[in-house]
């Protein structure tokens, strides 16, 4: 009687584990860790280490960007994720505050191609108040052809301000492979460390 109860147990502990790695619960991804090589670009951050990333900035400094990318050998459209960091001070629009940026990014949003405002949210990121904005519109289905069709993408987004400067962390997927890479973007974006 004492194995049987053993092995209900056991095998209860086990159909756990096997539910939390087959259903999302568990991350399956390997990460490698970013460091920006530009003062302008003054963060560490966990990207899936399969992809690929490039770093950009303005001549005027007004803004640093580095976008992360599957590394596909085609022109078919990629999954991304990007932080961009502008400078308040020197960016044609300067907005004081956080709602203000919330509300001019939702703005530029809904200006995209059947754009839908799916959702919002309060969050912290690094210690400062931020917010979540999930988008839904059409983009571009391949890059550099004369092929390409407009496709359903959606966008999740983190924006927050920290000193003078503006962080816009984002993931843009098509829509049906958007939950693929979401719980590594969830892990990405609690990894970021600002290089004050």
């Amino acid at each position: 009687m004492k194995n049987i109860i053993k092995n209900i147990y056991l095998f209860s502990i086990l159909g756990v584990i096997f539910m939390l790695n087959s259903y999302g619960c568990a991350d399956h991804f390997k990460y490698a860790k970013f460091s920006g090589k530009e003062p302008e670009l003054n963060i560490t951050i966990d990207y899936i280490s399969s992809w690929l990333h490039r770093e950009h900035k303005q001549i005027d400094n007004r803004y640093a960007s580095v976008v992360f990318f599957e590394n596909i050998q085609n022109n078919n459209y990629k999954a991304k994720m990007a932080v961009t960091i502008s400078d308040n001070l020197k960016s044609e629009a300067s907005l004081s505050n956080l709602e203000e940026m919330v509300n001019d990014l939702v703005a530029k949003r809904l200006k995209f191609k059947d754009a839908k405002l799916l959702s919002t949210a309060k969050a912290v990121i690094f210690g400062s108040d931020a917010r979540e904005a999930v988008f839904t519109y059409k983009a571009m289905s391949k890059f550099y052809s004369k092929d390409a069709k407009l496709m359903p993408v959606k966008e999740r987004i983190f924006i927050f301000k920290r000193g003078d400067k503006h962080y816009l962390l984002r993931y843009e997927n098509s829509l049906e492979e958007f939950d693929k890479y979401n719980p590594a973007f969830t892990h990405i974006v609690k990894t970021i460390s600002i290089n004050d």
